[in-house]
């Protein structure tokens, strides 16, 4: 959802025992005797308390022919219960001086709220309730169904690009639910009933599903002693996790579409690779190196194509994985005025090369430095570090292994750096993308 709606002590013998973590963050976790995993993110600076609720559903766990579903059921979720009427649950939040909203995506649905510390037991009441007493009429679905569609209208289908992306992701992800939009097609929210909806929140939404994470003026006695009185009679769930297409087949797909309204060109070389658990080497490689060839105005791709070159006006690169299906490795870049598409891909090509044969221990180790500062400094905003924890924990990471995330990016070394770039670029199944402004003539 896109708009800001935005005692006692016997409690201790009902959790499991309690995991420390020293490193990036002053975190530690333990898990309810329901299941639900909260994690306690402390930070004193200011009065204030980041919760968020972290379902492990997403869209590639809709049933096939449901698209959409999971993202209609996040707007559902501010509805109501028998507790709180229709529309209640946003006045609440603004009263307490709120900032409350919720997104979703493929692997995960997460909802969230800040607010002062005096404010989270509300909160806290408001997030249990919905988790377990989410109630809506056919009056309410309706509403909703057509809000969802219009979101589908106006952020994707207005927009000029939205049909070569979407047919990026097919060629990608083939019969994976990954190549499904998030949003859903507007034929599948169209065909959504309520029974679909309420499917998908009775197999999902559960504590033995969920991430609860409190980031803030709190400490851990406090927060457990406030997940238990509100989360901890919440029954547990049998969730069947989703079962996705792992493999990498060998392919090289290519993709040029010519689009009205679109003004500037742009290529995009998607590499799929294995999950994130089975790649070659170590995972922080690839972060590593996506960091090193296009993270950024002083990544090396940058430097060569737009600051020396300028054979481009942006240049990017991306590692993105999911703890359940296959991770992918992203360049794309914006060409100069002037520069033909095809000189655009072969600039790429050349500048990735050099990069790489000039990649020396120095400059990785300048990369390295900045990755680790930019999460430090991450570290002091309990919201950032309520999402940055979140997503890493949501996606199959422990919480040791991310608070020594820092320690292993500093381990990463140039052979593990160019082992890295060889199975991204020399082994790994390859969709490359044009884009181009309705009627353009490429040159040779």
């Amino acid at each position: 959802m896109k708009n800001n709606l935005l005692k006692s002590v016997f409690f201790v013998l009902l959790l499991f025992p309690l995991t420390a973590a020293a490193g990036l963050f002053k975190a530690e976790e333990f898990t309810l005797d329901n299941g639900l995993r909260v994690v306690v993110i402390e930070n004193h600076k200011a009065p204030l308390i980041k919760q968020m609720v972290w379902y492990k559903a997403g869209a590639v766990d809709e049933r096939r022919g449901k698209g959409g579903c999971a993202h209609l059921l996040e707007h559902l979720m501010f509805r109501g219960t028998p507790k709180v009427k229709d529309g209640e649950f946003n006045r609440i939040m603004n009263e307490n001086g709120a900032d409350s909203n919720a997104f979703t995506s493929y692997d995960m649905t997460v909802y969230h709220q800040f607010a002062d510390i005096s404010r989270l037991e509300a909160l806290m009441a408001l997030e249990a309730d919905r988790m377990q007493n989410l109630q809506f009429d056919e009056k309410a679905f309706s509403a909703e169904q057509k809000i969802v569609f219009q979101e589908r209208k106006q952020v994707v289908e207005n927009n000029p690009s939205a049909p070569f992306s979407e047919r990026l992701r097919l060629l990608l992800w083939g019969n994976s639910p990954y190549a499904r939009p998030v949003t859903g097609f507007s034929d599948d929210i169209t065909g959504l009933t309520a029974a679909d909806v309420r499917d998908f929140y009775d197999r999902y939404y559960a504590p033995n599903n969920a991430l609860l994470i409190l980031a803030g003026d709190i400490d851990v006695p406090t927060a457990k002693e406030l997940a238990q009185k509100y989360y901890g009679g919440i029954a547990a769930k049998e969730v069947y996790h989703r079962v996705t297409n792992n493999t990498a087949e060998n392919f090289e797909e290519k993709l040029q579409m010519k689009l009205p309204l679109i003004t500037t060109p742009k290529l995009v070389e998607n590499y799929k690779l294995p999950i994130y658990t089975a790649v070659k080497g170590s995972i922080y490689d690839y972060m590593v190196l996506a960091e090193y060839l296009g993270g950024g105005q002083t990544s090396a791709l940058y430097q060569e194509m737009v600051v020396q070159a300028k054979t481009a006006v942006s240049v990017s690169a991306d590692y993105h994985f999911t703890a359940a299906g296959n991770s992918v490795f992203s360049l794309s870049a914006v060409p100069a005025q002037g520069v033909p598409m095809v000189s655009l891909m072969i600039a790429l090509r050349e500048a990735r090369a050099q990069a790489l044969k000039n990649l020396t221990a120095e400059k990785l180790e300048k990369v390295k430095k900045k990755m680790v500062a930019d999460l430090v400094f991450a570290n002091d905003n309990p919201e950032d570090a309520a999402y940055w924890l979140g997503y890493m924990l949501i996606n199959g990471f422990s919480l040791e292994e991310a608070q020594n995330y820092a320690d292993k990016i500093k381990a990463v070394t140039l052979d593990g750096i160019l082992k890295a770039a060889q199975e991204v670029f020399l082994a790994a199944p390859v969709v490359e993308g044009i884009l181009l402004p309705e009627g353009e003539v490429e040159s040779d």
